[in-house]
């Protein structure tokens, strides 16, 4: 698993300090896994579900500091963190290769994909406790603009 802790460092380019984040962040659901001192018995889902949460604020934030309309940020929010996107992205950076698969599958599906995205970016949230770590990740995962 190391392996797989150092190549999601690489791909988002952000070292964590607690590496059992990552691990938990590339654990699908339905996966039982322990790492050190803690087991996530359903995967990624609670972290991929703050992640998502903090997804939303960063892009939140960022249309707030302009003046488009809220029909703007609806639109910006599900193209960006709807899961069809989200998989594309784990897909464009090769998280896949990362992802600790549950039960007998073979294959990231595209549900687990985004999810894995999403538990990322909310393991970066928890371990820096910082939005401009976050945003800059989400920039290099190519989910918001440089």
């Amino acid at each position: 698993m190391a392996i797989a802790v150092q190549g999601v460092q690489n791909v988002i380019g952000y070292t964590f300090a607690d590496p059992y984040l990552v691990r938990e962040a590339v654990s699908a659901a339905g996966s039982i896994v322990a790492a050190g001192p803690r087991r996530f018995p359903n995967g990624n889902k609670r972290l991929a579900l703050l992640g998502d949460t903090i997804l939303q604020l960063a892009l939140a934030e960022d249309w707030y500091d302009g003046t488009e309309p809220r029909e703007t940020y609806d639109r910006i929010r599900k193209s960006i963190a709807g899961n069809q996107n989200l998989h594309s992205v784990g897909l464009a950076n090769n998280l896949g290769a990362f992802v600790n698969l549950a039960g007998g599958a073979s294959t990231v599906s595209p549900v687990t994909m985004a999810a894995t995205v999403e538990a990322i970016i909310g393991a970066v949230y928890l371990d820096s406790n910082n939005m401009d770590s976050v945003k800059a990740v989400m920039r290099t995962l190519g989910l918001i603009a440089t």
